[in-house]
């Protein structure tokens, strides 16, 4: 096994807590949960401790479930095409770490009794965590920030309106598009970053930018391409960064049409 599903997880979990929506969010949940104390922490214990406990329930098992499924995807690739079954798959992957989690807050919280069988329990979270990854991944995906008109001069075109979701840091020419799950990953010439965002609706944002899709999951700009690799019968591109994206059978009519494959 390589590192991809650990980096996947972990660029899943940089991206959850640095995002403002996903924290409010939780702080949001937990607030609910203490004050309403739902499965008996209302009666065994006082509200300064359910908080406690709710905040280190729902950040830990988010935190584990997102990176978990993160990686589940990473591992399963391309191989579950369906939305609804990869979200299935996800769900039953946060399962188990997900339940150890509660497991052990529980054992520290209420002094080694659990109250609730732990099959229950794995049942209760995986299906928890499956509707929370379905809520999140449609929600959130579908959640589009208004791009206004240009201000720039009509001589000078407007950079392109996906690099205003990235940080300032990593905005710069764009070289390519990948999807990672249910992210895009934007790689420009300052580094990369990842956006929740379908493929299709972040090349649109792609602008003026030169460039096509080379396959369903990847999109690059034609001044990143560095040059073409044949091997077993199959193409793929290499772009200047060093990374090399496949290009499927159904994109090479539109690869040879612009001129990088003979």
């Amino acid at each position: 096994m390589n590192g991809r599903p650990l980096q996947l997880a972990l660029r899943e979990l940089q991206a959850t807590f640095s995002s403002p929506r996903a924290l409010t969010a939780m702080a949001a949940v937990v607030l609910v949960l203490g004050l309403s104390g739902p499965f008996d922490t209302y009666a065994e214990l006082v509200l300064a401790q359910r908080l406690v406990y709710w905040l280190a329930v729902v950040v830990l098992t988010y935190a584990i479930g997102r990176g978990t499924a993160a990686a589940a995807m990473a591992l399963i690739g391309e191989r579950i095409v369906s939305r609804p079954l990869r979200l299935l798959v996800q769900g039953f992957a946060c399962g188990v770490p997900v339940t150890l989690v509660v497991l052990a807050v529980n054992a520290i919280a209420f002094g080694g009794e659990v109250g609730i069988h732990p099959l229950l329990l794995w049942v209760y979270c995986t299906l928890i965590a499956t509707a929370v990854l379905l809520v999140t991944s449609t929600l959130l995906r579908e959640t589009r920030p208004t791009v206004g008109a240009p201000d720039a001069p009509p001589s000078k075109p407007a950079p392109p309106a996906i690099l205003e979701r990235l940080p300032h840091a990593r905005r710069g020419r764009l070289l390519a598009l990948t999807v990672q799950d249910h992210y895009v990953e934007v790689i420009t010439e300052h580094g990369r970053a990842l956006v929740l965002m379908r493929l299709s609706d972040a090349i649109r944002e792609t602008g003026a930018t030169a460039g096509l899709q080379i396959h369903r999951s990847h999109w690059v700009a034609l001044d990143a391409v560095s040059r073409v690799i044949k091997a077993d019968g199959r193409v793929a591109v290499e772009l200047t960064t060093g990374d090399r994206l496949p290009v499927s059978r159904g994109y090479l009519p539109a690869v040879r049409e612009a001129g990088l494959v003979a």
